[in-house]
């Protein structure tokens, strides 16, 4: 797993949109990414539009 946001993995911008439109304003997210080969989790509070 590459990239994952909120407990799922993203494999393009198609499923990152349809992940962020299942949350609130306000909601804690965890992301996924890659940093110098190891996986990260980043703590997110989802914003508005």
């Amino acid at each position: 797993m590459g990239f994952g946001f909120a407990g799922r993995e993203i494999g393009d911008l198609y499923e990152y949109t349809c992940a962020l439109r299942g949350h609130d304003p306000g909601d804690r997210i965890g992301i996924v990414v890659l940093r110098e080969g190891e996986r990260a989790t980043l703590p997110a509070l989802a914003g508005c539009r």
